[in-house]
């Protein structure tokens, strides 16, 4: 007995037999594929946040070990708080004219999107023998995506004798970008003045 008539069209066994199997292998890749995607998207939150916690720590490290002078709030959670670092150089050039430079940043965590950002503030003077001295000024963001309830800027005790010192400080930086959270600490110690 013919299930269809002539003119009716249909798959056979074995066309099914052989549609099912390729129809699964193309899932299966179609699911490999998504759970890659999402994988290197977790993957990508985390670079980001690492690359956030070492452009901050990396920034302030480099201006940390210049200064002369340091001073910042207690609580990074404060909307006034700032890390202020200050520097200054003086010297004879080849012709015998004094000069001088002096560099004072001033570091600070903006709100933005729901978390800070971290600012750097630097205003550079320069003076060449009697001249005025000529005064440069730039704000750029160092850092994104940081969490300053996690975050922490406080003197630390390197002699160990249970009293913090001004000799290094420790900056914590929390970076949290999606899922992901990084954060490392810092030991920076000025020059002294």
């Amino acid at each position: 007995m013919r299930l269809f008539k002539r003119n009716e069209k249909g798959f056979t066994l074995v066309e099914l037999l052989v549609a099912i199997p390729i129809m699964g292998l193309l899932s299966l890749a179609m699911g490999a594929v998504l759970i890659q995607l999402l994988h290197s998207d977790r993957i990508s939150q985390r670079m980001v946040a690492v690359r956030q916690v070492q452009a901050a720590g990396d920034k302030v490290s480099q201006d940390g070990v210049q200064a002369q002078y340091v001073t910042f709030g207690d609580d990074m959670t404060d909307d006034e708080w700032s890390l202020n670092l200050m520097w200054m150089g003086e010297w004879i050039d080849d012709s015998g004219t004094y000069n001088s430079r002096s560099e004072n940043v001033t570091y600070a965590l903006v709100p933005a999107k729901g978390l800070y950002d971290l600012q750097r503030h630097e205003i550079v003077q320069v003076r060449v023998g009697t001249a005025d001295p000529t005064e440069t000024e730039l704000t750029s963001t160092v850092a994104r995506y940081l969490d300053p309830d996690q975050m922490l800027c406080e003197w630390q005790d390197s002699d160990e004798d249970g009293d913090p010192d001004e000799e290094t400080f420790a900056f914590k930086v929390v970076s949290v970008v999606g899922t992901k959270t990084e954060e490392r600490t810092y030991n920076i110690t000025p020059r002294q003045g």
